[in-house]
C-alpha cells in the first residue's frame, strides 16, 4: 500500500480500538528491523523480486455469448493478440518481476517472471525430432501455433485446481466445459532498482513503473479499443469488446490515475452545482445583488470556519470530507436567503410596519433571525452529535459542519439586514435590475394602499384619524378592506410609567378575516373587530399574492383539509413502518463497496473477482499471530493527526526460552494448520488456505530442523536459546525468518541482543478484499482459535494475538460507520425534540415535529436507499446519512414556528395552518428547488459518491417538502389534534384546566402528588406560547 493510502487508511481506523492496537503494534514491531538481526546481517531483498501490487497489469475476458465458452478459436486469437499488444510495449524488460537462482549476493537474475495466462497452456513451445516427433513441450506461451485441443487444455486446468485454477471462472461446468470467463496477469517486479524496501515508496516506484512502460500500454490499448474520454468523462467508462468478448484491464497504478482525472471532472461539476444555485437564487429574488450577496456568505463560511476549526478547536486533520461541509451549507445558506428575503418583500405588505427602510429591515431581521437561528441550531447540534463518532474524518467532518452552520447564521444575522439597507437605499437605484421583485416603486401608489370603502371608493382621510394613515400614502397592500373601518390603527404611545414600548409587528397574513375555513375572503366574523392588532378586518387581495403564496393558501390547503387528509396520514404511518424497518436493516456492504459507475471498466473489474475460482494466485488475507507484543499506548497521541499511532507496548512477561516454550510454539503452527473454519468466508471448510497443506510461516519449526541438521537437541536449553536462535537467522536457511523473530539492536559488547517479539504468518482461507459482514465471522474464529492456543501456553508465551492488519482494522470501520449513523440519528432526534419544545415554548409542536423528522430520516432511509436502490450502509452512505441527519430539520422547524407563531386570535387549527403555509411555503419550496437543482447536477458525477448525495438529497427533498413537513405536519394538526382531546381542548374551550388530571388520572384529579405534573404541562404546553401570542405590545 503507498505511503499515501496508507495514511489515508489509517485516517478511517479505529485510533481506540484493541483490534487497531494490534495492527499498529505489529506494523510498529516490524518497522524496527533496524533493530534487528536482519540488518546487521544484510538482509536486503533483491531487485524486483516481489510483485508489485500496484502496478502489475491484470486481464479479464468474458463472453458476451449465453452458453458460449470463452476458451474458443476466436477468443482464444483475441486475448494473444491483446498478449502480444502488451508484451510488445516498450519497457516491460525494464519493469517485470525477476526470478533468481541462489541467495543473497550470489543470486543470479533468470529474467521476467513469465506472465500468469492460459496462453502459456494454448500456445506452447514445441520442440520436435528430426523425424518430426515431439521431443519436448514448454508451456511458455510462446509457441506459434494455437493447439488443436483446447478442450484437453481445459480439462488440465479443471484437474489442477489449485495451480491452474486461476483462469477458470466459480460457474465452470467440467461435463460441457463452459467457461464463461478467464484471467491473465503481467507481474511487475518491486523494490525497482534505487529503492531498498518494495513495501517504502510504493507510489513513488508505481510512478516510475508508469513511466516506462504503463502509460503507454494504457495509450497502446486506447487506441486498440478506439478510447477516449468524454466531456468531463473518463475513457474508462464503456467496456471495450470484439468479437462477442469483453476485455477489462485493471493496475492500481491506473486507476489511481483515473481517480485523480474523474476528481478534477466531478469537482467541475460541483462548481456548477453551486453556480446553478446562485443562477435560481437571482432568478427567485430578482436581484443579482441579493443572490451574490448570499452565495458570498455562504462560500465565505468555508475559508473562515477552517481558520476557527484549526487555530481555535486545534484541530490538524483537514481530509477530502470535509470539503463537502461546502454543500452542506450551499442549502442552509440558499434557506436563509429566501427566508430573509420572503420576510423583507412582505414587510412591504405589513401595513403595521412604517413606510421606511428602518422599519422594514427591523420588522426582517425580527422574523427572519428567529427562525433561521431555530433551524441552525438544529442543525449545527446534529452534527455536533457526529462529532462523537469513533471515525475521525467523520467527527472532524462533524464539527467543520456546525462550525460553519453557526457562522453563516452569525453573517446572516449580522450583516444582511444592514446589506439590506444599503441596497434598498443605493443598489437599487442604481441599476432596476437589481430591484426585488414585487417591491414597489420610488413614490408609487397603487391599489390597496389605502383602506377601501365598502362600495370600493377610496375612503376620505377624514374618516379617519391622522395615525390611522401612518404613512400610507406611499405604502403598498395587499389588502383591501371588505366594509367601512370602525377601528383606528394603533398608535405607539408613551406608557404612564415611562418604560419603553417594544411594537411587535404584525404578518400580514395573519389579519382576521383572511383564514375563512371556507377559503374565501372573509367569514361570518367579518364584522369583529382585530383587537390585538387594532385595524379593522381586511379581506385579502389574493392577486397581490406571489403564485407559490397563492398556491399553499388556496388548492393546497383546500387538498389537505380535504378528507385526502386521512390518506395522507395513513401514507405517512405506513412509509414511517416500513422505512424503520428497512432502516433497521441496513448493513455493511456484502460487497466491496462501488466508488464508480457499474459500467466503469476498473469497477466491472473489481466486481467480477469474485466470480472466478480459487487457486493459489488469488490473494487472500494473511494473517499473522504475535508473541511479545501489548498493543500501543495512545495516551500522548493527538487524535486528529492520523500519523501518529503511539507508543510500542511489550509484554514484559515475554520469554521465549524455556523448552516448553518452544515446544509450544511449533506446536502451535500445526494448531494453526489443522483448525477448522465453517464461516462463508472460510473456503473449504479451513481456517487457513489448502488446510494441512497451507502456508505457515513457523520460525521455531524451521529452527528445530537447524537444530536437528546441526546435530543439536530441540528445543534448546533455556541458557543457549537465543544465542543458537540468533545464530540460525544468520545463515541463508534463515535469512527469510528474520522479520519473524525480532532481535534488538546489536549490543555494542558483540553479545546477543535481547528478543522481542516472535511471529507466525499464514495464508487464511479468506478472499482479500473483504467486507465486514464476511470478515466479521473468519475473525471470530481466528480470535476463538489463538485463545485456545494462549489457553494451553507456558508461562511467557501465553498471550498471542492475531492481525489481519487492513481486513480487521476495516471491519471494524465498517462496523462503526452503522453504529454511528444509529446512534447520530437517535441523538438527533432527541436535540431536536428538545430544541423544537424549547423554541416554540409548545410540547405538541416539538413531538410532531420530532416525528416527521423522524418520517423523513427513516423513509430516506428505510424506503428509498434499502427499499428502492438497494444499497448497503457503506462509507458514502454513512456520509450522506449524517448530512440527511443535519439538513432534514430544517423545512419541519420552519412550519412548526410559523404554526406555533400565529397570532392568539387564530383559534383554530385550519387558520394556523393556513398562516404557517402562506408565509413559510414559498421560502420552503425555493430551498427545495435549489437542493433538487443542484443535486440533479451532482447526479452527473462519476465518483458514485455525489449520485448517492444526491439521491439521498432528492428524496429528502420529495419526503420531507411534501409528504412529512407539509402533508404530514398539516394531516397531523387535524386528525392526531381531533382524536387526542387532551391537545385541541385548550385551544378551543375555556373549562377548567383540571380536566388534564382528570383525563390522565380520572381517580386522583385532586391528588396533590400529580400538581408538579400539572403545573409543569400547563406552563409548557399552554401559557408560554398562548400569553406570547395574546399579546401584541408591552411596555419593557
Amino acid at each position: 500500500m503507498p505511503a499515501t493510502a496508507r495514511i489515508a487508511s489509517q485516517e478511517w481506523v479505529i485510533l481506540d480500538d484493541e483490534v487497531t492496537s494490534r495492527t499498529d503494534a505489529a506494523e510498529a514491531a516490524l518497522k524496527l528491523r533496524d533493530r534487528s538481526i536482519g540488518k546487521v546481517a544484510g538482509a536486503a531483498i533483491l531487485p524486483r523480486e516481489k510483485e508489485s501490487e500496484g502496478a502489475t497489469l491484470m486481464f479479464q475476458f468474458e463472453s458476451k455469448v449465453d452458453g458460449r465458452s470463452v476458451f474458443n478459436r476466436e477468443s482464444i486469437l483475441l486475448m494473444k493478440e491483446i498478449s502480444d499488444l502488451v508484451l510488445a510495449t516498450p519497457g516491460y524488460a525494464d519493469v517485470c518481476q525477476l526470478a533468481y537462482d541462489g541467495e543473497g549476493e550470489n543470486a543470479t537474475s533468470l529474467g521476467c517472471v513469465p506472465p500468469v495466462s492460459p496462453l502459456n497452456y494454448f500456445f506452447p513451445t514445441v520442440t520436435r525430432h528430426a523425424n518430426g516427433t515431439v521431443a519436448n513441450v514448454t508451456n511458455d506461451g510462446k509457441g506459434a501455433d494455437l493447439v488443436t485441443d483446447i478442450d484437453a487444455v481445459v480439462r488440465s486446468f479443471d484437474a489442477d485446481r489449485r495451480g491452474l485454477g486461476y483462469f477458470l471462472d466459480g460457474g465452470f461446468d467440467p461435463q460441457t466445459l463452459h467457461n464463461r470467463m478467464t484471467r491473465l496477469k503481467y507481474p511487475v517486479g518491486a523494490p525497482l532498482r534505487g529503492f531498498a524496501d518494495n513495501s517504502r515508496d510504493e507510489e513513488k516506484q508505481d510512478n516510475k513503473v508508469g513511466k516506462l512502460w504503463l502509460d503507454a500500454v494504457e495509450k497502446a490499448l486506447f487506441e486498440r479499443f478506439g478510447m477516449s474520454a468524454g466531456f468531463l468523462s473518463s475513457p474508462y467508462l464503456g467496456i471495450p469488446s470484439e468479437r462477442d468478448v469483453e476485455v477489462r484491464w485493471y493496475a492500481a497504478y491506473l486507476r489511481r490515475r483515473d481517480s485523480q482525472r474523474i476528481i478534477n471532472y466531478d469537482l467541475a461539476w460541483a462548481f456548477a452545482s453551486i453556480l446553478s444555485v446562485w443562477g435560481y437564487m437571482a432568478f427567485s429574488t430578482g436581484s443579482v445583488f441579493i443572490a451574490s450577496l448570499g452565495m458570498f456568505e455562504i462560500l465565505m463560511s468555508l475559508p473562515v470556519s477552517i481558520f476557527i476549526y484549526k487555530l481555535v478547536f486545534r484541530i490538524a486533520y483537514l481530509g477530502n470530507i470535509q470539503v463537502l461541509s461546502i454543500f452542506i451549507v450551499l442549502g442552509i445558506g440558499a434557506d436563509d436567503v429566501f427566508v430573509f428575503y420572503d420576510a423583507f418583500k412582505q414587510s412591504a405588505l405589513v401595513p403595521h410596519v412604517q413606510d421606511n427602510i428602518l422599519d422594514r429591515v427591523t420588522y426582517t431581521a425580527e422574523r427572519a433571525s428567529k427562525a433561521i437561528s431555530v433551524t441552525s441550531f438544529t442543525t449545527m447540534m446534529a452534527f455536533l452529535a457526529t462529532a462523537m463518532s469513533k471515525v475521525m474524518p467523520i467527527s472532524a467532518f462533524g464539527i467543520l459542519s456546525a462550525t460553519m452552520v453557526f457562522f453563516l447564521f452569525v453573517v446572516n444575522v449580522a450583516f444582511f439586514p444592514p446589506a439590506l439597507m444599503l441596497y434598498d437605499r443605493y443598489v437599487g437605484k442604481m441599476c432596476s435590475c437589481t430591484r426585488l421583485v414585487g417591491d414597489k416603486a420610488a413614490n408609487a401608489e397603487v391599489r390597496g394602499s389605502k383602506p377601501a370603502s365598502a362600495d370600493e371608493s377610496p375612503t376620505s382621510t377624514a374618516t379617519l384619524r391622522a395615525p390611522a394613515l401612518n404613512d400610507t400614502a406611499r405604502r403598498v397592500h395587499a389588502w383591501e378592506s371588505s366594509e367601512k373601518p370602525r377601528a383606528s390603527a394603533p398608535t405607539r404611545t408613551k406608557p404612564a410609567n415611562g418604560g419603553r414600548v417594544r411594537r411587535v409587528t404584525v404578518n400580514p397574513f395573519a389579519l382576521r378575516g383572511s383564514y375563512a375555513a371556507d377559503g374565501g375572503d372573509g367569514g361570518d366574523d367579518s364584522s369583529i373587530d382585530d383587537a390585538e392588532s387594532g385595524t379593522k378586518n381586511f379581506a385579502m387581495d389574493k392577486k397581490r399574492l406571489r403564485p407559490v403564496e397563492w398556491f399553499y393558501r388556496e388548492p393546497f390547503f383546500r387538498f389537505v383539509t380535504s378528507p385526502a387528509r386521512y390518506a395522507i396520514l395513513v401514507a405517512f404511518v405506513a412509509l414511517l413502518l416500513y422505512g424503520a424497518w428497512g432502516a433497521n436493516n441496513l448493513e455493511p456492504p456484502a460487497q466491496q463497496e462501488q466508488w464508480y459507475p457499474s459500467d466503469h471498466m476498473m469497477q466491472a473489474f473489481a466486481n467480477k473477482r469474485e466470480g472466478f475460482a480459487s487457486s493459489d494466485e488469488d490473494r487472500v488475507v494473511v494473517v499473522d499471530v504475535f508473541w511479545g507484543l501489548d498493543g500501543m499506548d495512545i495516551s500522548r497521541v493527538n487524535r486528529w493527526k492520523p500519523a501518529e499511532r503511539g507508543e510500542l507496548r511489550l509484554t514484559r512477561t515475554f520469554d521465549a526460552s524455556s523448552p516448553e516454550a518452544q515446544t509450544h510454539l511449533a506446536g502451535a503452527c500445526d494448531r494453526l494448520a489443522a483448525a477448522t473454519c465453517d464461516a462463508p468466508g472460510c473456503e473449504g471448510g479451513t481456517l487457513l488456505r489448502n488446510g494441512a497443506a497451507a502456508r505457515v510461516i513457523c520460525p521455531m519449526r524451521d529452527f528445530a530442523k537447524y537444530q536437528s541438521a546441526t546435530n543439536r537437541t530441540f528445543p534448546a536449553a533455556k541458557e543457549s536459546f537465543a544465542s543458537e536462535m540468533y545464530e540460525f537467522l544468520s545463515t541463508k536457511h534463515g535469512k527469510f525468518l528474520r522479520k519473524h523473530v525480532g532481535f534488538e539492536a546489536a549490543n555494542a559488547d558483540g553479545s546477543v541482543p535481547k528478543m522481542f517479539y516472535y511471529r507466525v504468518s499464514a495464508d487464511s482461507s479468506l478472499k482479500y478484499p473483504a467486507v465486514a459482514r464476511t470478515a466479521r465471522p473468519v475473525f471470530e474464529r481466528w480470535e476463538s482459535v489463538v485463545d485456545g492456543i494462549n489457553a494451553e501456553a507456558p508461562a511467557g508465551v501465553n498471550r498471542a494475538f492475531s492481525t489481519g492488519y487492513w481486513s480487521w482494522t476495516w471491519m471494524k470501520t465498517q462496523e462503526a460507520l452503522v453504529q454511528n449513523t444509529v446512534q447520530g440519528l437517535l441523538l438527533c432526534f432527541v436535540m431536536a425534540f428538545v430544541v423544537l419544545v424549547v423554541s416554540p415554548a409548545d410540547l405538541r409542536a416539538g413531538f410532531l415535529a420530532t416525528v416527521a423528522i423522524a418520517g423523513t430520516v427513516t423513509t430516506v432511509m428505510g424506503v428509498g436507499v434499502h427499499g428502492i436502490m438497494g444499497w448497503d450502509l457503506g462509507i458514502s452512505e454513512s456520509i450522506a446519512a449524517v448530512i440527511l441527519i443535519g439538513l432534514s430539520v430544517d423545512y419541519c422547524v420552519h412550519l412548526a414556528n410559523a404554526y406555533v407563531e400565529a397570532p392568539a386570535w387564530m383559534t383554530t387549527r385550519e387558520r394556523r395552518t393556513q398562516h404557517a403555509l402562506m408565509i413559510m411555503g414559498i421560502s420552503i419550496t425555493a430551498s427545495a428547488v435549489t437542493t433538487v437543482i443542484s443535486g440533479s447536477i451532482l447526479w452527473l458525477c462519476i465518483l458514485k459518491f455525489f449520485s448517492t448525495y444526491f439521491f439521498k438529497k432528492f428524496y429528502k427533498v420529495i419526503f420531507d417538502t411534501r409528504q412529512h413537513n407539509l402533508g404530514f405536519w398539516i394531516s397531523h394538526t387535524h386528525v392526531i389534534f381531533y382524536h387526542i382531546r387532551i391537545i385541541t381542548y385548550f385551544y378551543e374551550t375555556d373549562k377548567d384546566e383540571t380536566f388534564i388530571l382528570d383525563f390522565f388520572f380520572p381517580d386522583a384529579v385532586n391528588r396533590r402528588d400529580h400538581d408538579a405534573f400539572f403545573n409543569f404541562f400547563h406552563e409548557l404546553c399552554i401559557c408560554k406560547g398562548y400569553r406570547r401570542n395574546r399579546t401584541h405590545s408591552t411596555s419593557i
